[in-house]
């Protein structure tokens, strides 16, 4: 095997996407029958076919919600809502994390569950005899449902609530509960799970217990329910547990039309259903408006019962849409990228790439290249080639002995020398094809992959695409053009001075930047100068890593930026292009900087002061010993070795 696929460093050169870890599968379904294992829900009765469920004694009907002045939940999706999309995030990744199991033979837990149903059963006489309104009863519901941590005590209590009221007599309250709008989910707390709440506890427990009554319009709005990534988790356990042919209708409908997490909950609920007839819609959608979290879609469906090999490389016979055939690859890449990163970190445990035989997946992969050149292929391919070489030095040096992985290497090995071949030829001029269409799921895959493979020819397309540049009109396109910049550096490309300086002055525009007023903390997002920080900073590492001072004075110009993350990589730039401070404009710069508002650029020009030994600075360092913690502690250190430098 040949130096580029044999032994890789700890961290993949490729970095490519989020890093995000997927979460830990679920057990997989023992039947065709939609019958979740997810611990959420209560457990259904045995036996029951789909005709017994629907003939099933069911809940009272459930009388229009305006009679009982409960409008019908209204849910609007996350960019109508404005839901915050990094509380949805974290409530998401809290809720995959694996729980222990509660004891439920213990004292505490009995007496809880004990008192949860005297309340409940206390609270449904006085709603079912009208003695309280549904106002009062949701009220004392919230106090009654808080149960920490939410995942590992909703099973049970949902199992325990049901058991009080199969009737479904809650049903108008549940429903009031889901309405009520969280004011702390609407501006949550930076880091705090929306979800902790005791009104957000008692929310999603609402949303689960809807799941226990098959009534078509509950279903409906539980449908409604599953496009709202704050619900949708729930929601989705929710369809599933009602197991009737509408409810899986209705998670269907919901997965074509819902976008971000919800349709990562939607798509999990769906592959529960073991159904092969859904196989080609599933795959057709499941990386489509999911920016961003094609790392937690991708183990879900890799994981499952879709046979990869076969839409990787289809019968001559069989007529296959393309997409399919790309989503197929797509779904490879992104387990084998995030494999290799697992691979580095628990080299015993196998990743999920290990989930299906490598050697089948792996021909079916190669034959796919050949026969469709397609790019997704490619990169797909190449992560393939850095799993099995950073395995196999793995297991050369006696690191790895896990028997799973060592027959899966071994298997797969042979067929490497071809697929180097390959890669070195045809693969090379087909990623190099998809740059011009500015493919945005292609972008960052492409260029990361050509980089690990040192193409020089990427710097053409690449300097050309900048070239077209005139302004910025979103984040995305920033951090695309970022990577372009960083991948330019990265080849040591020259000609790219003169494209940087053009992106600073007319792309950027920094003079304008340069007259705003400073601030002392990060933009917030969704301002309309954000594109241009995130090209900003992109340049200034740029023209760091290229190591040449002809970009200096752009470089000391930023150092005025008006947001402290652009004036932070200017200094870090400064750093590395005039380490010793040799020029006056780079100590100007440093002192400038020492007086920031902004903790972080102060701080590092405490150590720039130290690293020029400017006794100029001397008496600012001293000044800043008076500051708060993370300045006062870099001051302290920067006197500290000037003084040592001077005496």
């Amino acid at each position: 095997m040949a130096d580029m696929y044999h032994d890789q460093p700890a961290e993949p050169a490729s970095g490519q996407e989020a890093s995000t870890t997927p979460p830990v599968p679920e057990k997989e379904t023992r039947a065709i029958e939609m019958r979740p294992e997810d611990k959420l829900l209560p457990p259904k009765e045995e036996g029951a076919s789909l005709a017994e469920a629907e003939s099933a004694p069911t809940a009272i009907p459930v009388e229009p919600a305006e009679r009982h002045g409960v409008a019908d939940a209204t849910v609007t999706k996350p960019e109508q809502s404005g839901a915050p999309d990094q509380a949805v995030t974290l409530e998401h990744l809290l809720a995959r994390q694996p729980q222990p199991p509660l004891d439920t033979e213990s004292l505490a837990v009995r007496e809880r569950l004990s008192r949860l149903r005297t309340d409940v059963t206390t609270l449904l006489t006085d709603v079912r005899w009208s003695a309280c309104s549904l106002e009062e009863a949701a009220r004392r519901l919230v106090s009654l449902l808080d149960f920490s941590p939410l995942p590992q005590w909703a099973s049970l209590v949902v199992t325990n609530l049901y058991e009080i009221d199969r009737a479904g007599i809650l049903i108008p309250v549940w429903r009031l509960l889901i309405e009520k709008a969280d004011p702390q989910e609407q501006n949550p707390l930076q880091g705090s799970n929306p979800a902790d709440t005791p009104l957000g506890k008692a929310c999603r427990l609402a949303v689960l217990m809807l799941g226990n009554y098959r009534e078509p319009e509950l279903t409906a709005l539980l449908g409604r329910l599953a496009l709202d990534p704050r619900l949708s988790f729930y929601a989705a356990q929710a369809l599933l547990n009602q197991n009737t042919l509408l409810a899986r209708q209705t998670l269907v409908r919901a997965l074509k039309e819902a976008e971000g997490w919800a349709r990562v909950d939607l798509l999990e609920a769906c592959l529960k259903l073991k159904q092969p007839g859904f196989f080609d819609l599933l795959l057709a959608v499941a990386l489509e408006r999911i920016r961003g979290l094609e790392a937690y879609v991708a183990p879900s469906l890799y994981k499952s019962a879709l046979p990869l090999e076969a839409y990787l490389n289809p019968p001559p016979e069989t007529t296959l849409p393309l997409k399919l055939v790309q989503h197929a690859a797509l779904v490879c890449y992104y387990v084998l990228l995030e494999s290799v990163r697992s691979a580095s970190v628990q080299p015993e445990q196998p990743p999920v790439a290990f989930e299906r035989e490598l050697r089948a997946l792996a021909e079916a992969l190669f034959t796919s290249a050949r026969r469709y050149g397609g790019w997704q292929q490619v990169v797909a391919l190449h992560q393939l080639a850095l799993l099995l070489g950073r395995y196999w030095a793995s297991i050369a040096r006696g690191l790895v002995r896990e028997p799973r992985i060592v027959k899966a290497v071994s298997d797969s090995l042979p067929l490497m020398p071809e697929i180097e071949r390959w890669m070195n030829g045809p693969a090379r001029d087909i990623l190099l094809a998809a740059l011009p269409a500015q493919d945005e799921r292609a972008w960052s895959p492409v260029i990361k992959t050509l980089l690990d493979l040192r193409e020089l020819r990427l710097s053409t397309p690449l300097l050309e695409i900048l070239a077209q540049v005139r302004r910025l009109e979103s984040a995305e396109e920033a951090q695309r053009l970022a990577l372009a910049c960083e991948a330019l550096a990265a080849l040591g490309e020259g000609r790219a001075l003169e494209t940087y300086r053009r992106l600073l002055q007319d792309v950027i525009v920094l003079q304008e930047r340069l007259a705003l007023a400073q601030r002392a903390e990060p933009l917030p997002p969704g301002d309309k100068h954000v594109p241009g920080s995130i090209l900003a900073v992109a340049v200034l590492r740029a023209l760091a890593q290229l190591a040449t001072r002809e970009g200096l004075d752009l470089v000391v110009q930023a150092c005025r930026d008006f947001d402290p993350v652009v004036r932070e990589a200017a200094l870090e730039a400064l750093m590395r292009l005039d380490g010793r401070g040799e020029l006056r404009i780079s100590r100007m710069a440093m002192r400038e900087a020492l007086s920031d508002q902004a903790p972080a650029v102060a701080a590092l020009a405490c150590h720039l002061a130290a690293q020029y030994q400017d006794r100029e600075s001397l008496p600012a360092l001293r000044y800043l010993l008076q500051s708060g913690p993370p300045v006062r502690e870099a001051a302290a250190a920067a006197l500290a070795r000037l003084e040592q430098a001077v005496a």
